[in-house]
């Protein structure tokens, strides 16, 4: 699992909103859930495929990978998470992420976005000097 990857999941998972005494936390999940929980909010994260590669002198040199966000919501406008997970991405992956898509879920009642991203496998890169 990239480092990039893992921290950018430990900061997803500790957005919150409010002040220190009464922060509201975003259930964050890593992988798909089974079940959406009764919350107001909630978000998953994945890692997906390997988005690309780099190779030379017959051994992989580097891995880019891509995943996705995702977050739920009652809320037309997301509760104030979309600015934070933006934030967050932005942080984390720069400019290698992007909005992929908004929808309103009729069956669900709920309100969909999904970021996809990209992050570097830096783990990969081994100098075998």
């Amino acid at each position: 699992m990239p480092t990039d990857y893992r921290n950018l999941v430990q900061a997803l998972k500790s957005l919150y909103q409010g002040n220190y005494q009464n922060k509201i936390i975003l259930p964050m999940a890593e992988d798909e859930w089974d079940t959406r929980p009764d919350w107001e909010s909630y978000g998953i994260v994945s890692l997906d495929f390997e988005a690309d590669a780099m190779v030379g002198d017959g051994k992989k040199l580097a891995s880019a990978y891509e995943g996705s966000v995702d977050l739920f919501s009652r809320a037309k406008d997301g509760a104030g998470w979309v600015r934070l997970i933006n934030e967050t991405l932005t942080k984390h992956c720069g400019a290698s992420w992007r909005l992929n898509s908004h929808q309103y879920e009729r069956e669900n009642r709920i309100f969909h976005w999904e970021w996809v991203f990209e992050v570097e496998d830096c783990d990969a890169v081994r100098d075998e000097g």
